[in-house]
């Protein structure tokens, strides 16, 4: 694989950020994407994340994207303005912790967890575009990257066509989308989703499933035929961090020590990467 291999810090979501950091920079990834679960990190504080921000450095990792808070409580598209007002806070907030990280990919889904948006479909198509340029905004404002994550297939923006029309609709410039590959094979559009999106992707995430649930396993140990799925991104031209998301419940070192498995014996870096993107404190 030519690409640099990321992990993101979700490995261990339910535990606070400081307790898997130097398990990863000590298992050999340089890479991270920075979960935003309630408890793992505080990212509205702006001195709490200061302290994330040495610890990165000494642990030698850099922050290269940040998955933007989502749940049942989170959603642009909801019909109630005062939610999608306090959704939009929250976001904002997040964009600016990764700003203060030092990272530029921002991710983020184009809907919320409400499954009752297949009522008012060309509604809540409308208004993901509105928040997601709301959000965009904010992002510019910050030098970050907008990066549009594909849903679960329940979910809106989960089918092509949907997510197609969402993204023609939003700014050619610093917009991007990420390839969830765990997401998009449940949905028996994996390889679709990259020959129809093909180089608009700049984020990938990484994991595995059994083919029923959204499993977040070490890629290997479900379903997904890797090879195929490394070969597509080939043709397409990608050339961004493989990132892992992947999950792990109980013996945190263990899991980190699993998803490091995947990085050989040639390292989280190939050959010819910059030797800037190996960080220093």
């Amino acid at each position: 694989m030519k690409w640099e291999i990321g992990l993101s810090t979700g490995i261990a979501y339910a535990h606070p950020i400081e307790d898997v950091l130097p398990f990863i920079g000590e298992s050999g990834f340089r890479a991270v994407e920075v979960a935003t679960a309630r408890g793992h990190i505080r990212f509205d504080e702006v001195r709490a994340l200061e302290a994330v921000k040495r610890q990165l450095c000494a642990s030698r990792l850099r922050v290269h994207s940040l998955h933007a808070p989502f749940g049942h409580d989170l959603n642009l598209t909801s019909p109630d303005a005062e939610q999608r007002r306090c959704t939009l806070e929250r976001l904002t907030t997040a964009a600016e912790a990764l700003r203060i990280l030092g990272g530029g990919h921002y991710v983020i889904h184009p809907g919320g967890e409400d499954q009752r948006w297949i009522w008012e479909r060309q509604q809540r198509l409308d208004l993901s575009v509105k928040g997601l340029t709301r959000v965009w905004e904010e992002c510019r404002r910050r030098g970050l990257t907008l990066i549009v994550e594909t849903p679960l297939p329940h979910l809106l923006g989960g089918q092509m066509e949907d997510l197609a029309w969402i993204m023609d609709r939003l700014p050619d410039v610093g917009v991007g989308m990420c390839l969830d590959t765990s997401h998009t094979a449940l949905g028996g559009q994996l390889f679709e989703a990259i020959e129809r999106f093909g180089g608009r992707f700049l984020h990938v995430q990484a994991s595995d499933n059994h083919g029923h649930t959204d499993d977040h396993l070490v890629p290997g140990d479900g379903l997904i035929d890797w090879a195929r799925v490394i070969a597509s991104l080939e043709r397409v031209g990608y050339d961004g961090v493989f990132m892992l998301e992947v999950a792990g419940d109980g013996n945190v070192p263990e899991h980190v020590v699993r998803a490091a498995s995947l990085l050989g014996d040639h390292g989280p870096v190939p050959a010819g990467w910059p030797a800037e993107q190996v960080p220093t404190c």
